[in-house]
């Protein structure tokens, strides 16, 4: 429905502009869509040691990257850093103005870490039935461990009992549980949809990625001999 042109103003955010080439689709296909994105390589140019960036700015090969900078519309830091995306969030998407937030598509590093992290950040700032989704969870080495242990934890959650008559059962990510509806996954991209809860203003320390995100074995439920009946 996000393409329609009777659909209320809403918030889409894209991790990962590169050249803009999907960006400017999105832009042109949701007509009423407020359209953000987050680009590592237009920050400032130097050794990464620093903080900088020395592989070339990608974005600014878009005809349109002044206009989009000068919009307020790309943003220019890592979107895995916790604090830069609060900064985002705080001074560019939550103004009393803004409509709300009901997209967000993880396409930028394909770092399993940086997949994760968008989860943990973005996902309880989506208003209810909105979507996040995170593409090419496979066949990239460095995203396997987004498929293969932060995954399974969440699926797990999203059928937690929560009954200890039934059987001893502890979530994985609490503060994630609450607000899924459900996943659905197929060829290499997983969505994430919420449920009606309202969106959350978590702490930073919350909405950071916790330990045992991308290590199950850290999760005590997704440990073998963990689910069994109590008499």
């Amino acid at each position: 429905p996000y393409s329609r042109d009777d659909t209320d103003p809403f918030q889409f955010l894209e991790i990962g502009f590169y050249n803009g080439a999907g960006y400017d689709t999105y832009r042109e296909f949701l007509h009423n869509g407020e359209c953000h994105s987050i680009e590592i390589a237009c920050i400032e140019k130097g050794p990464r040691s620093e903080g900088k960036w020395p592989w070339g700015n990608f974005a600014e090969k878009n005809k349109r990257y002044q206009q989009y900078l000068d919009e307020d519309r790309l943003h220019c830091g890592d979107g895995s850093d916790v604090n830069y995306l609060d900064e985002v969030w705080r001074k560019s998407m939550k103004r009393p103005d803004a409509p709300p937030l009901k997209i967000v598509v993880d396409d930028g590093a394909h770092l399993a870490p940086h997949m994760a992290q968008s989860v943990f950040f973005w996902f309880p700032k989506i208003e209810p039935r909105g979507i996040l989704i995170v593409e090419d969870i496979q066949p990239i080495a460095e995203a396997n461990a987004f498929r293969t242990q932060f995954l399974p934890q969440l699926m797990k959650d999203l059928h937690y009992c929560g009954d200890p008559k039934q059987s001893p059962d502890d979530l994985c990510f609490p503060t994630l549980f609450p607000l899924l509806a459900s996943i659905h996954c197929e060829m290499h991209i997983c969505i994430f949809e919420r449920n009606d809860t309202p969106s959350k203003e978590l702490s930073l320390a919350e909405s950071t990625m916790p330990p045992n995100a991308l290590d199950m074995s850290k999760c005590i439920s997704m440990l073998s001999g963990h689910w069994q009946t109590t008499t």
